[in-house]
């Protein structure tokens, strides 16, 4: 039995039929691109983003890392980001795709915690894409308004930075999923799109991109998403999630190009923080 078959057996996994509902949603080629990083490196304190400040609400409760950083559910996000930054095995990883076997599992708080995780850090800066175009939550969670973003850059032939907004870090910048598609497979597997994400990559030595991507079960464009980047990430949800999905999940991804599986919800005591008894998350490699 491999190690990720004895991660998944330890997950208190459901079968489909016997899950309920919750009723709270998951927080609601070609042209150079213009990746200009954000306002700290600028002597006169402008950034080229400034213009796209689009924060209009509160950022999502679940954006643990923002409203708690010192807390112990943000510390699993740093544990995370520190395995990706520094990997055992040596290997570089610049960008990162955050996906689910199916909805309500959690990814796009998982993204959101990461990307604003590594923009907490010292030196890193990150790019947080909202690739999830059919149902878009990224925006939601960071209490940001909803604007064009990246189906429009694909649809355009504009410049990227005509659709970068400011994120809720300084060295965070998102760039959201835009408007809504009838060919949203077509669209996301397209040259311009795996040439955006090639660039975004190799453009700056110091920055992450992070993939909010639709569940993999669900359609078609994340494997091919998953073919051009550096890690995946899958999102499991303790005592929810369907087994047999997050097994067909598993295989589609294949168990070896899984960088790691993040359980959503498992209740902890540690023993050091007896008091501090909630529902968190927990990282699992």
């Amino acid at each position: 039995m491999g190690k990720l078959d004895k991660v998944l057996q330890k997950a208190k996994i459901h079968d489909l039929t016997d899950v309920t509902e919750e009723k709270d949603s998951e927080a609601k080629n070609g042209d150079s691109l213009d990746l200009d990083k954000d306002e700290s490196n600028h002597s006169d304190n402008r950034s080229k983003l400034e213009d796209n400040d689009l924060r209009r609400g509160p950022v999502d409760f679940r954006v643990v890392v923002y409203h708690k950083p010192e807390s112990l559910p943000a510390e699993h996000f740093k544990v995370l980001r520190g395995v990706l930054m520094q990997p055992n095995n040596g290997r570089v990883i610049k960008s990162v795709l955050v996906t689910s076997a199916l909805e309500q599992e959690g990814k796009t708080m998982v993204s959101c915690n990461l990307a604003v995780s590594i923009a907490q850090s010292i030196d890193p800066y990150v790019l947080l894409i909202d690739a999830d175009v059919r149902r878009p939550n990224v925006h939601a969670m960071l209490g940001l308004k909803r604007s064009a973003g990246l189906t429009d850059y694909l649809l355009s032939g504009k410049p990227l930075s005509n659709f970068l907004v400011k994120g809720i870090m300084d060295k965070m910048t998102v760039l959201q999923a835009g408007s809504p598609v009838r060919n949203p497979a077509e669209l996301m597997t397209s040259e311009r799109m795996q040439g955006l994400l090639h660039e975004a990559r190799n453009r700056y030595a110091d920055r992450f991109i992070i993939i909010d991507s639709p569940p993999v079960n669900l359609t078609a464009e994340t494997l091919t998403l998953a073919k051009h980047v550096d890690a995946i990430i899958l999102v499991v949800r303790y005592g929810v999630s369907d087994k047999n999905a997050v097994s067909d999940a598993v295989n589609k991804l294949g168990k070896n190009n899984i960088f790691g599986i993040v359980f959503n919800g498992f209740e902890v005591t540690p023993r050091k923080y007896t008091y501090y008894k909630k529902k968190y998350y927990t990282t699992v490699y």
